[in-house]
């Protein structure tokens, strides 16, 4: 494995379940899910502790680096395997489709990972990835708060996987071979909005160094953000990637 593949395993050791925690409820792991019929063979790329996986059924199947993760996924009845993005265990045309939530952007070698996936993924089926998290352009929620007095926590974090694998300028290159059809991205917004430590959990879960040490300060800077529930606002902005194999 590479160095920032044995720093995300590390990282998931300490926090298995943490970012599927951080998104349960904000309707990304359905977004991604409905992109895919129920009857094909599915193979859920970096799946974590199984969120997506729970929402796919039994034709699924889900992969990842992480033992820690992996463990989970499979007490919740997942099918799993630990394997790197780059060389997956599976036949040729073995899938109808793969899927991958928050995790295309993380992975190493991203070419090869692509080589892949047209191996994997049978001719007429595609490749779906949802990306990005970050703020929405503008507003002023939690997330503005959270990087107005985490920038220099932000800076420090580390820097995973390929920008090209972020937009649609990067995607059209990756999947520039005669292999490929890709769709323009899908712009997709999702809700965070709860009490403090339910939208913290987000933040803490992006591998920023030191997360713990920000928490205080973010606390303050949205103490006015609050309202009469407890609840404080935060949306996300992610983008819909597809690719089909012709």
């Amino acid at each position: 494995m590479s160095e920032n593949e044995d720093r995300l395993v590390r990282w998931h050791a300490e926090h298995p379940g943490a970012f599927a925690r951080a998104l349960a409820t904000s309707g990304s792991y359905h977004r991604l899910a409905a992109c895919v019929p129920r009857d094909g063979r599915v193979l859920d790329l970096g799946c974590g502790s199984g969120e997506l996986l729970a929402r796919l059924g039994a034709p699924a199947i889900g992969c990842d680096i992480s033992p820690h993760e992996l463990r989970l996924a499979a007490r919740a009845g997942g099918r799993v395997v630990r394997a790197r993005a780059q060389a997956l265990p599976f036949a040729t045309g073995a899938f109808a489709a793969v899927l991958s939530h928050l995790a295309f952007s993380l992975l190493d070698d991203i070419e090869r990972v692509v080589a892949e996936l047209a191996r994997v993924i049978a001719r007429g089926g595609a490749f779906h990835a949802l990306l990005g998290g970050g703020p929405t352009a503008d507003g002023d929620d939690a997330f503005h708060r959270f990087l107005a007095v985490a920038a220099r926590a932000v800076a420090d974090a580390p820097r995973f996987g390929d920008p090209r694998a972020r937009s649609e300028h990067g995607w059209r290159a990756l999947f520039a071979a005669s292999a490929w059809d890709v769709a323009p991205f899908v712009r997709c917004e999702y809700e965070l909005t709860g009490s403090c430590d339910d939208v913290w959990r987000y933040f803490a879960a992006s591998y920023i160094p030191r997360a713990s040490d920000v928490y205080d300060a973010w606390r303050t800077a949205t103490r006015d953000l609050v309202d009469t529930h407890n609840r404080v606002p935060c949306r996300i902005v992610c983008w819909l990637g597809s690719a089909r194999r012709r």
